[in-house]
């Protein structure tokens, strides 16, 4: 594995806000050819803005509890709240003018100070009303006092040319939602219990109010005890919401969402305080995570409630390259970049970032993700690569716990690609339902191991928990990589399961005219003989005729471009056809999505053995 670039001194750029007064920035950055994308986007969202925001009702929150559907609330937080930070954005280009007061744009934000909560049904206890009075400083209340302490920054102008009142009105209500009752120390969960493990709940909400604090420090009113506060938070991110080697087992886009926020507070600080508050090492770990997932293009290892896909957004992606130095995060921002606007300090981070590389080249550069081996120790997760005539081949393994953080249970997965495309992919998470964050996370497919590469034991599927975890038995990198996994503990004790053991095997190819090939091996020993283990592969290819002229009694598959060989034959091998939409899957819209049961029994022992052989042609 190549090791991340050092840290360029004196590369790091510190981020401050431009007023709206200041006329040749934003004249400048409006006709920056680079950002025509940014602003069309706005304008569009500007256009689509009603004359008011549609401002969350009773029922709109209790619909997560009356119905299952927490998407009423959490569309008002993720998307309304992009109408207001587009219409600011508006205002930024077109300036004061004394003739156009902006309606609009007063309007909306007037309604969100008025709201009694800026936080959203889905992080609510009993996913009930909103407690008045009871400060809820959930993800959305923390990004809001970002977004409008910054706001308030790049726009006081403004405000004091409609109103004498409007400014101290913003402050007000972010010292009353968030930095008041924090910095006297109520208690969040994201930060305060002692033994919780962190995820990127606290980079986003520490990383929001550190941005709060510094944007109003720079405006005359700094909040020092929620500032302090705010800067602990971080550093127990950076510490404990990542595994040691800076692994994050979320996936790249929660890893992204979580050190995006972190980054809108960091942004702000001076190097030198950046150094003194943030463990920069550890950092530049925790930056390099992308590139050891990397895959192919913009697609990721990610296992859990992570994508597999995801690009790199500018409004921080380039200043954490910048800080760490990770030359792979530059790439990744030039080739992939994302263009977030639903946030004012997205967009103001975005349009401040330096110019990508004006010609990326195709693929990234040698070295960087394109190993033909990569092991994450702490996930227990290999992606080993073949080159073929068809073009690379891919699979990774994974093993890990079932306790990790946006947990499905997937023990022993593994997904296989060609030449850039997934065969055997990984479901991701589903459009999330008010229930999915509680005891009926496991009867959606996508989180339970029906959803994965994994095999039923009798009809257990796995269990979750840290009592299910993975151990790795041998890793054994080099051009005949090979990945060794004793999984026995994924399911409960009722499975009557004594071992099962899968391993990955690169093999390249042999003098005989063998094709190059990945080898997944699986043992099994069962307390009962006979015991029915259901083989399980997902894939995005239509399972064709079997050919049982396999050598050794197997049976041979194809899918696509894909070769697919079990030895030995199932008993039983059968193909059900899955719409996306029907598992809820933010992923594979309009895919062909198929689910092969093939079914072993073991021996009189109790034992038995399965190759899966995956090979191009």
């Amino acid at each position: 594995m190549a090791a991340p670039t050092p840290a360029v001194p004196g590369s790091h750029y510190r981020f401050t806000p431009r007023s709206i007064l200041d006329r040749p920035y934003w004249l400048g950055v409006r006709a920056e050819a680079r950002h025509g994308e940014v602003f069309a986007r706005l304008e569009r969202t500007c256009a689509e803005a009603p004359p008011e925001p549609p401002l969350p009702r009773a029922t709109t929150f209790l619909a997560a509890r009356r119905d299952n559907d927490r998407g009423r609330s959490d569309r008002f937080w993720q998307a309304e709240r992009g109408r207001l930070c587009a219409l600011a954005a508006r205002r930024c280009v077109l300036g004061l003018d004394p003739r156009d007061p902006d309606d609009r744009l007063l309007d909306w934000l007037w309604g969100f100070l008025t709201a009694p909560t800026w936080a959203v049904s889905a992080h609510l206890p009993q996913h009930d009303l909103p407690a008045l009075g009871r400060p809820a400083l959930d993800l959305a209340a923390c990004e809001m006092a970002a977004l409008l302490a910054e706001l308030r920054e790049v726009l006081r102008p403004w405000m004091d040319s409609v109103s004498g009142t409007l400014a101290d009105s913003v402050l007000a209500a972010v010292d009353a939602q968030v930095l008041a009752p924090y910095g006297e120390g109520v208690e969040v969960w994201w930060q305060d219990r002692p033994h919780q493990e962190f995820n990127n709940w606290t980079g986003v909400c520490a990383g929001s109010i550190l941005a709060a604090c510094e944007s109003l420090a720079a405006q005359g009113h700094p909040r020092p005890k929620a500032r302090a506060r705010a800067l602990a938070g971080l550093r127990l991110f950076v510490e404990r919401s990542f595994t040691p080697h800076g692994e994050c087992d979320e996936g790249v886009g929660y890893w992204s969402y979580g050190v995006g926020f972190a980054s809108l507070g960091w942004s702000r600080l001076a190097r030198e305080e950046l150094a003194a508050q943030a463990d920069l090492e550890r950092l530049g770990l925790i930056a390099d995570y992308p590139r050891r997932v990397h895959l192919f293009a913009n697609d990721f290892f990610s296992g859990n409630d992570g994508g597999l896909r995801y690009s790199a957004p500018l409004e921080f992606v380039p200043w954490l390259s910048a800080v760490t130095g990770n030359a792979f995060l530059s790439r990744w921002a030039a080739e992939y970049p994302a263009l977030s606007t639903r946030h004012f300090g997205q967009i103001l981070r975005l349009l401040a970032a330096p110019a990508a590389p004006p010609s990326p080249p195709a693929t990234l550069p040698e070295g960087e993700g394109k190993e033909e081996a990569q092991w994450l120790e702490d996930q227990q997760v290999a992606v080993l690569r073949l080159p073929t005539k068809e073009g690379e081949l891919l699979a990774a393994l994974t093993g890990g716990t079932n306790a990790e953080r946006h947990n499905h249970n997937d023990l022993g997965h593994f997904l296989v690609a060609l030449n850039g495309q997934f065969i055997l992919p990984d479901l991701g998470a589903p459009h999330y339902q008010a229930d999915f964050f509680g005891p009926k996370r496991y009867t959606y497919v996508s989180a339970s191991s029906r959803g994965h590469c994994c095999p039923l034991i009798g009809e257990f599927e796995q269990r979750a928990g840290k009592e299910a975890a993975g151990r790795v038995l041998a890793w054994e990198p080099g051009p005949a990589a090979k990945l060794v996994l004793d999984l026995t503990a994924a399911y409960p004790p009722e499975a009557g399961l004594r071992m099962w053991t899968r391993s990955l095997e690169r093999r390249p190819g042999g003098g005989g005219g063998e094709p190059a090939r990945f080898v997944l091996t699986d043992v099994f020993r069962t307390q009962e003989p006979k015991q029915r283990i259901t083989h399980v592969l997902w894939s995005l290819e239509g399972f064709h005729e079997p050919d049982e002229r396999v050598a050794g009694g197997g049976v041979a598959l194809r899918l696509g471009p894909l070769c697919v060989e079990l030895s030995p034959a199932p008993t039983a091998l059968g193909c059900t056809l899955l719409s996306p939409s029907d598992l809820l899957l933010r992923d594979w819209a309009g895919q062909k999505l198929q689910r092969m049961d093939a079914v072993y029994r073991t021996d009189a022992k109790g034992e038995l053995k399965i190759e899966t052989r995956l090979y191009a042609g």
